[in-house]
């Protein structure tokens, strides 16, 4: 009885574990060059299961346009455009690297919008900001999806 009762429960702890711990995407911000940059990193399975495609359908376009979608990005309150240069995929997560298309000096204010893969249960998307010698960290998830944030 005892041995029935032992594989049960591992039987039914492993329906019931979800497949990640917690589920997140990572958006790093930072300057380089003039250049503001960033670097996300999303979790392969999350991502194409959320798009309803293919993990190997996963690409710059579908990315480009998830992330068009999804999120917006505002610096001293003028909206900038996203611009990807490459998306790979890494084991099981997808890294993406992009910036934002021109130089914006003297950065006092930060709004981020980001909805992005908010359908995934307990999803959070964390934002590292690195900018003028500061360093920020910010968790957004389904009820949190804007940041306004003076720095």
């Amino acid at each position: 009885m005892k041995v029935l009762f032992f594989i049960s429960t591992i039987f039914l702890n492993g329906i019931f574990t979800p497949t990640h711990d917690v589920p997140v995407a990572i958006f790093h911000i930072t300057e380089s060059n003039g250049m503001l940059e960033v670097d996300i990193t999303f979790d392969l399975e999350d991502f194409s299961k959320s798009l309803g495609i293919k993990t190997t359908e996963v690409n710059l376009e579908n990315m480009q346009n998830y992330l068009n979608k999804n999120t917006s990005f505002q610096f001293n309150a003028q909206v900038v455009n996203l611009e990807l240069s490459e998306v790979q995929i890494i084991r099981d997560h997808i890294k993406v690297k992009g910036n934002f298309g021109k130089t914006i000096k003297n950065i006092n204010t930060i709004k981020i919008e980001n909805t992005c893969l908010n359908d995934v249960f307990r999803h959070s998307n964390v934002i590292h900001i690195d900018l003028n010698n500061k360093s920020r960290d910010y968790r957004m998830h389904n009820k949190r999806t804007v940041i306004s944030l003076k720095y």
